[in-house]
């Protein structure tokens, strides 16, 4: 056994060597973490192993590795803060190992508590990783017994391993400040070339402040501005690290940045021993036991800059103090040469970067007015866009754009930049002198003035007489002292200016004066392309309006709806307050205002009634040529205020729809605006093409609708006396062959013996029976050729279907006979129905005829009857009469011949388009539907699902 335990301490001895050695020859900190890790795993047997480093300027832990043995545990958190009083931070003040019998239970474990309560950890100890009085971090080592500690031996081989371990972390600081602490002229090298790269002086001054917080690292950097006028430095650019997790983030602000720990001005008054030093070019340092002033003031610059230690360097150029760079650092610091150094360098840097600027800005202005003077203006720059330039130019001077009118005296503010500037466009001005009118145009450079407290005080530079006395109290009251004033086009009377609202007293320069003329002739150049922009864009307005109508013209689904689109396009091109629309047809006396549109309410309903004959507005507009108006509402006839009272305080315009000067008009359109509006030609134009599309396809509208009345009317009527002349004349040839007849039997009769007067008798009475039918046959056709000429008479009256069967199967037995069909009627009660007895009858006998004639030769015909009430008509009945063959009608006509189609309205159909409803056989099915609807009835004609085919007549059973 003590055999055993010599050779086993041995070991221990041989790995511990090895381990020593191995942390001597590591170079990063997790190389010493995990050989340290290893050997523990390898020489004890506890559930927790953790390492972590401790962070000063936080006040944490941070781990680097730990473990718990226990398979399927997950990671140990990486990070715990310490709290006063825990053991964790006893550990790293005290600098002392500290055993915990059972974390679980210790209330000083904070955050390890929990973790140990979780994962069974009891016993625990820390050790602290220290070297000459530094704590560099702690080692926690836990086990799932209680009290279960490190033996005496144990501790001395792990003071060992953990000294050698903490001596390793001192190594490795020292090496990452080595690092870190570079040689101050090679970062000041790197900001050269960057410095370079830079577009503006704030730009370059956030680059230098950025790289020195990067070089040294202190809690925050500043680059404080000099202002003598007001005797203090502000602050204008600073960055400051703001700490996470152990590691600092800049956080950048410029312009009196207000972040905490930054005064925004420091006055000289009361740090004069500060400013003093740094215009002798000397450096401020104060740190730790040390300050470069005296001790009262820097009690007040600390706490002025909330700071414990300072690094300050002056700017000079020239001998002359720009402002200082420095450096704070919230805790107490030894300032080395080496940063010192740096940031002499820094500020030195500055100084030269801000001549450098200034030249640079000065050449960009001189680029920005080649580009504001001499260059065209690029495509796409409006006014606000240019003038927004010319202030910035002008030292953020209110640029105002005026629109003048010398006929009319009118000028008008168009733009105005800034517009917080207390402008407002679209402001009206007072007019100008004549005298002012002749200087504007003829003064070839801007005209400045200078205006005092008292407007008559006035003297005038580069302007000879020139007064504007109308325009010096608006200037004074809004703050104007030095207006510049120049005319868009010089040597023409202005139809704009140029006016630079200066609010300080100023004496404008020769070469300011030739910026703002050359840049109001750019303004004027800009004015103009906008108007041609306008009048190409309402061109394309115009065009795209025209095409807007033409499609709603083309596509609505009904009229009504055609003209209501229009006329809210009509609206909206206008930008009128009202617009009406009102419509008749030809010969009518009476219109209808059928569509309008209100930008605001003015409680005029449509659907009104206006007559056309007494209405004198509508007589005059049909009466003018092209727009009538504008009048007043107010000046109206009574009838006409009748239905436009409501637009009282406007004026009206319109324009009536007619297609040329002797046309009949179908409508009027009415436009009112408020009496301060004045139209443009443009939109005259406007109004005069939309109404003339709107007045031909509204004629042509009518006339489409004129000539289907007729063809509605005479179709049929055409249909219904070729029918009943031929039934005419085939009853009078009938009873003319009748009579031929007779006429040769009575001839032989003559001859026979006088006793036979009887069979004479006979034959007379016959002969007056055929003259009598003669005549009733030629008194139908006097009523036909004298009532019906241009219109079917409907005369309907009750018919009974017995009689009605009786006449008609008679008039159709020829044809059944001669294709050998089977003619059933199916009868159900003696009926009465309701219509036209010559004309029902004639439309049945047809409707039986075709069946005959499309029937195949020895087929069969089923006539069915019986009364049914309409589907939303209550109380309404009818007979359906329905006739059903074996036939074949081609599917083109039972399409065409649908319900839906034939009720929808007649602008869905393409008038134009072949149908075959337009020649028969599907020509004589529309001629039948017209004549049933006209009797109140209707005609279907349908395949059923076996193939037959159904005609269907629907006829009213009672009046």
């Amino acid at each position: 056994m003590q055999d055993a335990h010599a050779t086993s301490s041995k070991n221990s001895l041989i790995s511990l060597s090895q381990t020593l050695q191995i942390l001597r020859e590591q170079e990063s900190i997790d190389g010493l973490v995990t050989t340290t890790l290893a050997y523990l795993r390898r020489e004890f047997n506890y559930a927790l192993l953790w390492v972590g480093l401790y962070d000063r300027l936080s006040h944490r832990l941070q781990g680097v590795a730990g473990e718990l043995t226990q398979e399927g545990q997950p990671k140990i958190p990486q990070q715990f803060a310490l709290s006063p009083g825990d053991i964790m931070e006893q550990t790293v003040i005290q600098q002392s190992p500290v055993q915990v019998a059972d974390l679980r239970e210790e209330v000083r474990g904070g955050e390890w508590q929990a973790l140990a309560s979780r994962y069974g950890i009891q016993g625990t100890t820390v050790f602290p990783l220290c070297h000459r009085h530094l704590c560099f971090g702690v080692v926690v080592l836990g086990s799932h017994l209680w009290g279960d500690f490190p033996s005496v031996e144990q501790r001395s081989v792990l003071s060992m391993l953990f000294g050698e371990l903490a001596m390793g972390f001192h190594q490795a600081d020292l090496d990452e400040q080595r690092q870190r602490l570079k040689r101050p002229h090679e970062p000041l090298l790197e900001m050269m070339s960057q410095l370079q790269e830079s577009q503006s002086l704030d730009h370059r001054l956030m680059t230098i402040v950025a790289t020195t917080q990067q070089f040294l690292m202190p809690a925050r950097t500043h680059i404080y501005w000099y202002d003598g006028d007001r005797e203090l430095f502000w602050l204008r650019s600073r960055e400051q690290a703001a700490y996470s997790g152990g590691q600092s983030v800049p956080r950048r602000t410029t312009r009196n940045g207000s972040q905490p720990g930054a005064a925004g001005e420091i006055p000289l008054a009361e740090f004069g021993g500060f400013y003093k030093t740094l215009c002798g070019n000397r450096l401020v340092a104060i740190g730790e036991a040390y300050s470069s002033l005296k001790a009262d003031a820097t009690t007040r610059l600390m706490a002025q800059i909330g700071a414990r230690s300072l690094l300050a360097a002056p700017i000079l150029s020239k001998g002359q103090l720009l402002g200082f760079l420095s450096v704070e650092g919230t805790e107490a610091r030894i300032w080395r040469e080496e940063e010192k150094d740096y940031i002499r360098g820094a500020a030195q840097l500055v100084a030269i970067a801000t001549p450098l600027s200034h030249l640079q800005e000065r050449m960009a202005e001189i680029e920005e007015d080649r580009h504001l003077t001499l260059a065209l203006p690029e495509e796409g720059t409006n006014l606000d866009t240019y003038s927004q330039r010319l202030s910035r130019r002008l030292r953020d001077a209110p640029v105002l754009v005026f629109s003048a009118d010398s006929q009319t005296n009118q000028i008008e503010l168009l733009s105005v930049c800034p517009t917080a500037s207390g402008w407002q466009a679209g402001e009206s001005f007072p007019s100008l002198s004549f005298v002012d009118w002749q200087l504007l145009q003829h003064s070839e450079g801007a005209i400045a003035l200078q205006l005092g407290e008292d407007f008559n005080e006035t003297s005038t530079r580069g302007g000879g007489d020139m007064r504007l006395t109308s325009w010096q109290p608006l200037f004074i009251e809004a703050g104007v002292r030095s207006p510049l004033i120049a005319n868009t086009e010089p040597g023409q009377l202005p139809k704009h200016f140029v006016v630079i609202a200066e609010p300080s007293e100023r004496v404008w320069t020769e070469s300011e004066r030739e910026l703002v003329t050359l840049a109001s002739r750019q303004v004027g150049q800009i004015l103009r392309s906008q108007a041609i922009q306008q009048k190409s864009q309402q061109n394309q307005k115009m065009v795209k309006g025209i095409r807007h109508s033409l499609d709603c013209l083309a596509n609505a689904e009904t009229w009504e709806a055609a003209e209501a689109s229009h006329i809210q396009y009509l609206a909206q091109m206008l930008e009128s307050s009202f617009v009406g629309l009102v419509t008749w047809e030809p010969g009518l006396k009476t219109g209808i205002l059928s569509t309008l549109v209100e930008q605001e309410a003015y409680g005029i309903s449509p659907g009104q009634e206006v007559s056309v004959k007494k209405e004198r507005l509508l007589q005059k507009v049909l009466s003018h040529s092209g727009v009538f108006g504008p009048v007043a509402v107010d000046r109206l006839p009574a009838v006409s205020q009748a239905w436009l009272g409501p637009l009282q305080g406007l004026v009206l315009r319109a324009i009536g729809l007619q297609t040329f000067a002797s046309s009949k008009g179908t409508g009027v359109i009415v436009v009112a605006d408020s009496p301060q509006r004045e139209w443009t030609e443009r939109q005259v134009e406007v109004l005069e093409l939309l109404a003339g599309q709107l007045a031909w396809g509204r004629r042509a509208v009518l006339l489409e609708k004129r000539l289907n009345r007729y063809r509605d009317r005479l179709d049929p009527l055409n249909w219904y006396k070729q029918h009943r002349l031929e039934e005419l004349y085939r009853s009078i040839g009938l009873d003319i062959k009748q009579l031929t007849q007779l006429t040769d039997l009575t001839g032989g009769v003559a001859n026979l013996e006088d006793d036979d007067s009887r069979a004479r008798s006979v034959q007379q009475v016959r002969h007056q029976e055929l003259l009598r039918h003669l005549s009733d046959s030629l008194n139908g056709a006097i009523h036909l050729l004298k009532y019906e000429q241009w219109r079917l008479q409907l005369k309907p009256e009750p018919i009974s279907i017995v009689r009605l069967f009786a006449r008609v199967l008679e008039r159709v037995e020829p044809a059944t006979a001669k294709r050998q069909i089977w003619m059933q009627v199916h009868r159900d009660q003696n009926v009465s129905l309701y219509a036209d007895p010559a004309k029902f009858e004639l439309v049945f006998v047809e409707v039986l005829l075709a069946a005959c004639r499309r029937s195949p030769v020895g087929g069969r015909i089923d006539i069915w009857y019986h009364p049914v009430t309409a589907e939303g008509e209550a109380g309404t009945e009818f007979i359906e009469l329905s006739v059903t063959d074996g036939g074949e009608v081609s599917p083109r006509i039972l399409g065409a011949f649908q319900p839906a189609i034939l009720s929808a309205p007649r602008n869905k159909r393409d008038a134009l388009a072949a149908s075959p409803l337009d020649r028969p056989p599907g020509l004589e099915l529309i001629i039948f539907e017209r004549l049933m609807r006209q009797m109140g009835g209707d005609f279907l004609i349908e395949k059923i699902e076996d193939g037959r085919i159904v005609s269907r007549l629907l006829v009213p059973r009672h009046s």
